[in-house]
């Protein structure tokens, strides 16, 4: 089977010759192209061969589109550091304050130099890829857009104290938000995957995801054009799972390495895929061996889940881990082999898409 075959069968949860794995290495493209960071994050090309160096090299199953929030929020005007070995940050918001919020002049997303880079990422490496290797591309939600534009603490206390006004300006990323993600998908990526910053139990309370969070991502993902996941993006998630099922266009779900899986799949239902396993940020300090050994278990627990893919958890993988403890992730699904998959279809990823707990 090729990557695609593997993922498309994960999702349906047919049988398979192993699980499917991937890993958050976004960013080691640049380690193993010899590339300069700054280069890496806003020239497309430089980026898709990181990518497809990172394909060549470990042979995950799933491509990622560039992790860097940040140079989004440079559309708007904030104001970018560069680092050395990680991707950029935003060092200066455009606006101090959600009251400068009507005063900006929001990008369009067709034009933009710095919104394109994302879409043009996605376009070269489908065209490299041809269709056999999933490509995920990666978002903030609309309600996470905001802490690239004006930091997260103003973000915050405007949802919190100002809920009409948070609104409003959800409302105005919206069709930014659903320009992007339909463009990438027309780019060539498999499925969109959307940050819940503002779903997650450490940052906001049931309260807001019931009242604010969910509402905003139903109106935004009823609108897009293909699969999503939803990602914890790097903290624990289970609590407020259970508010989050039965989204529209959403099929996945990757969940932080402290959450429980199997209390996970419980939440998220029998049919979605659930994408789950160690903490990447501490590769380097671990030995293959200890990778592998982490995989398997996890692999095994796992084993009579249908809909399960091995991802590793938080941050991207940091440049200085060795290649070797990459190489244990694919091992330790080579050593579970066959997945025996379950009777029936499921809904999911089309035939064909894609072609345009710590370690």
């Amino acid at each position: 089977m090729n990557s695609m075959e593997r993922v498309l069968a994960t999702v349906a949860g047919k049988p398979r010759d192993r699980c499917a794995f991937t890993a958050m290495l976004s960013l080691y493209g640049a380690r193993l192209t010899s590339c300069d960071i700054e280069r890496y994050y806003t020239d497309p090309a430089a980026y898709a061969q990181g990518q497809l160096a990172v394909l060549e090299t470990f042979r995950p199953d799933i491509l990622l589109s560039p992790l860097a929030f940040a140079s989004m929020g440079t559309a708007f005007g904030s104001k970018l550091h560069f680092f050395a070995d990680q991707p950029p940050n935003i060092r200066r918001p455009a606006i101090a304050s959600a009251d400068e919020w009507d005063r900006l002049v929001l990008p369009d997303p067709g034009t933009h130099p710095h919104l394109l880079f994302f879409r043009e990422t996605v376009r070269g490496m489908a065209a490299k890829t041809r269709g056999e290797v999933p490509i995920a591309a990666v978002l903030p939600s609309p309600m996470d857009f905001p802490i690239l534009i004006m930091g997260i603490e103003e973000w915050l206390q405007t949802v919190l104290f100002d809920a009409p006004r948070a609104r409003r300006i959800v409302d105005d990323i919206m069709p930014l938000f659903v320009h992007m993600a339909n463009g990438m998908l027309e780019d060539g990526c498999t499925f969109i995957v959307v940050s819940c910053a503002f779903a997650s139990p450490a940052i906001v309370t049931r309260e807001i995801v019931t009242g604010f969070s969910r509402p905003s991502l139903e109106r935004a993902l009823a609108q897009l054009k293909g699969p999503v996941l939803l990602h914890n993006t790097g903290a624990p998630f289970l609590r407020y799972l259970d508010l989050l099922r039965g989204l529209p266009s959403t099929i996945a779900f990757a969940v932080d390495c402290l959450d429980d899986l199997g209390e996970a799949r419980q939440a998220v239902g029998p049919d979605a895929v659930l994408f789950g396993g160690p903490f990447g940020p501490n590769f380097p300090s671990k030995t293959a061996a200890q990778v592998e050994e982490k995989c398997r278990a996890i692999l095994e627990g796992r084993r009579r889940d249908p809909h399960f893919i091995l991802f590793t958890a938080g941050a991207d993988i940091p440049l200085n881990t060795p290649p070797e403890n990459i190489h244990a992730i694919r091992r330790a699904a080579e050593a579970q082999g066959a997945i025996a998959g379950k009777p029936g279809p499921a809904p999911g990823i089309k035939e064909g898409a894609g072609s345009g707990a710590s370690a």
